[in-house]
């Protein structure tokens, strides 16, 4: 199963590298795996901690916490129940700009803008918000 996930998500990512300048501003376009995409969310935790405290620090369970959550917002996947560190719209607001400022698209701006194109297709079918997830 998570053979053919990968595969979904490769097939996902040539496509959209194929019809890249209808879905994106820029020339170039960097896609941030999952682990860029932790990096830039733990990058963007320090930045506000910064701002509010003046240490360029953040705690790993903090991290973990608020990429389960950044992950299920993005997905639109359920976050009821879920608990969310404070600040969270400051850090989500940092990380959006962050990857703009880069020119990066995380997997999951990826698999939204894949979506708005194949939207007429069947091969959005083979691909589920959780098996971004």
């Amino acid at each position: 199963m998570a053979v053919l996930n990968q595969k979904s998500v490769l097939d996902m990512i040539k496509e959209f590298r194929r019809n890249w300048h209808t879905l994106c501003n820029s020339e170039r376009t960097t896609v941030c795996g999952p682990d860029s995409m932790l990096l830039a969310l733990q990058l963007s935790m320090a930045e506000n901690n910064k701002q509010r405290s003046g240490e360029f620090t953040v705690c790993l369970s903090d991290v973990l916490l608020t990429w389960k959550y950044l992950l299920h917002e993005k997905l639109n996947l359920p976050v009821e129940n879920m608990a969310v560190i404070d600040h969270y719209e400051d850090i989500r607001r940092t990380y959006e700009d962050f990857l703009k400022n880069s020119n990066m698209l995380d997997l999951i701006d990826v698999y939204q803008k894949w979506s708005v194109l194949t939207s007429n297709c069947e091969n959005n079918a083979n691909i589920s918000p959780v098996s971004i997830f």
